[in-house]
């Protein structure tokens, strides 16, 4: 890595710290947070991610996640929201309390599945799975064209499914695994190096993740 790079790296690492507070980031944050990544996307040590796969899989944790509506583009990693949101709909809008945002990548079955933890009002925590699969684009060696199927609700461990339905406002025998619709989705690479990966989605949805050293809880190990 040069110096360039690292300091390009160390200030987009700096400037989501900073601002992942309570109140989120404005919009002048925000609009810096562009800038800093335009400004290391060219410095890619690894340009071509679809041609180096090994070094996608595995558990990322997300720093800052904008999914494309306006209104996601501030939000702080910890947040409040709903069920619906991060289901892609299966599920109604309860409120949850997300925690924490993963995703989890394999070049087993070529998995590519989302991973959100999250508690309820009343304290029940547990984890929302939504399943994927990537494929190539010929050309674009960046892109990751990728069709969810199935969404997952797990409880936490010191939960159980009857306990996470009751929190969640779910009638009794709910099913608590759906397949999906899938939709044909797909995510660009922009970095990526040992540590972190910039993502840039379908609809203008722009992410940063950092390599987790937990293992993962949706591939093999």
């Amino acid at each position: 890595m040069n110096a360039t790079e690292m300091t390009a790296k160390e200030r987009l690492l700096a400037h989501i710290e900073t601002h992942d507070g309570p109140t989120g980031f404005s919009e002048e944050a925000f609009a810096e947070l562009g800038r800093l990544v335009e400004a290391l996307k060219p410095l890619s040590p690894i340009p071509q991610p679809m041609d180096a796969e090994e070094q996608v899989e595995g558990r990322w944790e997300t720093l800052f996640a904008h999914f494309g509506a306006r209104h996601s583009a501030g939000k702080p990693k910890v947040h409040d929201s709903t069920l619906k949101v991060h289901s892609f709909n299966a599920f109604p809008a309860s409120p949850v309390r997300i925690e924490r945002i993963c995703q989890e990548l394999s070049r087993q079955g070529r998995a590519y599945n989302n991973v959100t933890d999250f508690s309820t009002p009343s304290g029940v925590r547990g984890s929302i799975v939504v399943r994927g699969r990537y494929r190539d684009d010929e050309s674009n060696r960046q892109r990751f064209v990728v069709e969810f199927h199935r969404v997952e609700l797990h409880p936490a461990a010191d939960a159980d499914e009857s306990q996470l339905r009751a929190a969640l406002g779910l009638e009794a025998d709910q099913a608590l695994a759906l397949d999906l619709p899938p939709p044909r989705l797909h995510s660009d690479v922009i970095y990526l190096d040992e540590q972190i990966r910039i993502n840039v989605g379908s609809f203008g949805g722009l992410y940063v993740l950092i390599r987790s050293a937990d293992p993962p809880v949706s591939i093999p190990a």
